[in-house]
């Protein structure tokens, strides 16, 4: 009887350790971002909070040239929950300015981003608040922030940009009539800050392709003929066209589709698929 020599390979384990490493970064990237409490973290925040307004969290380091320049379009933002946290990441002196604003009442007050704007060192001689400059520590370290000014837009990092851009769309002004968005919350697909356009249009013939049309151009708002609604119920959040949730959405979503096409007139209709930009232009696809 011959005997038979069996080889047994050696373990990798250096490509077990890289392996799991990728098993996990999935998870570490998919990680849901802290977002400011209005109560806890109210001294960061610049603006009155309101429920209905998302929340922007802006990093900045009080001796960065392009932050300052920045301080001034803050205003523009009045659409969004600002809150400031500073990321004193250019070195010792931007460490030691930032806890000088500790002492003051608020680390965020006019006062201060005015000494910042004109590069002096605030009026502060209150007692440092710790407590104040652990969780401004907390959400710097949370957020990784290695850059300034960084801007993130519910947990999402985002440009000045685009935050501009959508501060514009919501004035935006489409064949001379500026919607009040607010009353047609059951047309809305994507948050504001994570649409491309304004609102897509699907006519009756491309209801096979409102998967496509959706990928392609991410809006915000979508109006859809109700055949393209009932083979895409999806985009009334419903799993089934037969089933209460599709037919307690669709009356709610008629109704204000109705309306928003009874403020355009002849200017807009179904005939074709067509999309309305974040300026307010009207495209035919």
């Amino acid at each position: 009887m011959s005997s038979k020599l069996i080889l047994i390979k050696p373990i990798n384990w250096l490509f077990i350790a890289v392996l799991v490493v990728n098993l996990l970064l999935p998870a570490r990237a998919q990680q849901v971002m802290p977002i400011p409490d209005p109560v806890t973290q109210q001294a960061f925040l610049l603006n009155s909070w309101r429920a209905d307004r998302p929340n922007l969290l802006v990093f900045k380091d009080p001796f960065c040239s392009y932050c300052i320049k920045v301080i001034p379009k803050l205003d523009q933002l009045a659409g969004y929950n600002i809150y400031l946290f500073w990321a004193p990441i250019l070195g010792s002196a931007s460490k030691q300015r930032s806890s000088e604003f500790f002492q003051c009442q608020r680390p965020v007050s006019e006062a201060i981003l005015a000494a910042v704007a004109q590069r002096q060192k605030p009026q502060c001689d209150g007692e440092l608040q710790s407590d104040l400059m652990v969780q401004n520590t907390q959400y710097v370290d949370a957020y990784q922030i290695n850059a300034v000014p960084s801007f993130y837009l519910q947990g999402q990092k985002v440009s000045l940009a685009r935050l501009l851009e959508y501060q514009q769309s919501t004035a935006a002004s489409v064949f001379g009539v500026k919607p009040d968005w607010q009353r047609f919350t059951k047309l809305q697909q994507l948050p504001a800050w994570q649409a491309k356009n304004l609102v897509l249009l699907i006519a009756e013939q491309d209801a096979g392709k409102t998967a496509q049309l959706l990928k392609q151009y991410q809006p915000e708002y979508v109006i859809a003929d109700l055949t393209v609604l009932t083979q895409n119920p999806q985009l009334l959040g419903c799993s089934d066209n037969s089933d209460s949730c599709f037919s307690q959405k669709i009356t709610q979503y008629q109704t204000q589709k109705q309306l928003f096409m009874l403020m355009f007139g002849d200017s807009l209709n179904l005939s074709r698929s067509s999309v309305i930009e974040r300026n307010g232009t009207h495209l035919y696809l």
